[in-house]
């Protein structure tokens, strides 16, 4: 259910929250059943935890979790980078060009920030899709867009904590400049560097939000 998961990522549900069937029927208006396939798929997803005999709760967020996270995305995405840049043709890089246009568009929309979140969410999972698109390792794939998703929610709260302070779309420029060059090694230290600063960004939102 694309609401529910929706409300959890953009925290209008925050970490920690019950999930109490006749509060989440109110909301979306729709019966217990589907509700419970919907929580369940999440806990799948790892959005929330199935309490036994107790129900559902959001999942916590914490910077231990963002780390582990962050440094697994980059091993896969790593991976899967440096096969598709071997392997990218011409259909490949007119998609890669494509996206990141899309992208340089939404990054500067004159709309506030939060009126644009969900289209950079939406563009940058493009541009990063688009990346990696010509790599032919179906494991690798599988296993980077299980962590991508996972990974939403700290990008929406790194984005939030950043916005004055990081210039992120120089980091997708640089990004594009090294895969169109086929720079393996400039592509992997982009995104190294990308990755890893919205790790960072992330704890220090999480500490700043602990401090009385």
């Amino acid at each position: 259910m694309q609401l529910l998961r929706a409300d959890i990522v953009e925290g209008i549900l925050a970490p920690g929250l019950k999930l109490k069937l006749d509060m989440l029927r109110d909301r979306y208006e729709i019966g217990a059943a589907p509700l419970r396939e919907a929580l369940s798929r999440l806990a799948g997803e790892g959005l929330v935890i199935a309490q036994e005999q107790r129900g559902f709760v959001v999942s916590g967020m914490s910077a231990e979790e963002a780390n582990d996270l962050g440094e697994l995305r980059l091993l896969l995405e790593i991976e899967a980078l440096r096969d598709s840049l071997s392997r990218g043709n011409e259909a490949w890089q007119n998609r890669v060009i494509t996206s990141y246009h899309w992208l340089e568009r939404a990054e500067q929309s004159s709309l506030s920030l939060e009126g644009r979140l969900d289209e950079l969410e939406r563009r940058n999972f493009d541009f990063h899709e688009a990346l990696v698109s010509a790599c032919e390792r179906r494991w690798t794939l599988h296993l980077r867009g299980i962590v991508f998703r996972q990974h939403e929610r700290y990008r929406r709260l790194s984005r939030i904590h950043t916005a004055k302070t990081r210039l992120v779309s120089d980091e997708h420029r640089a990004l594009l400049d090294a895969a169109l060059e086929r720079n393996e090694d400039a592509a992997i230290a982009v995104i190294t560097t990308h990755i890893r600063r919205t790790t960072r960004a992330v704890g220090e939102a999480l500490q700043a939000a602990d401090q009385p």
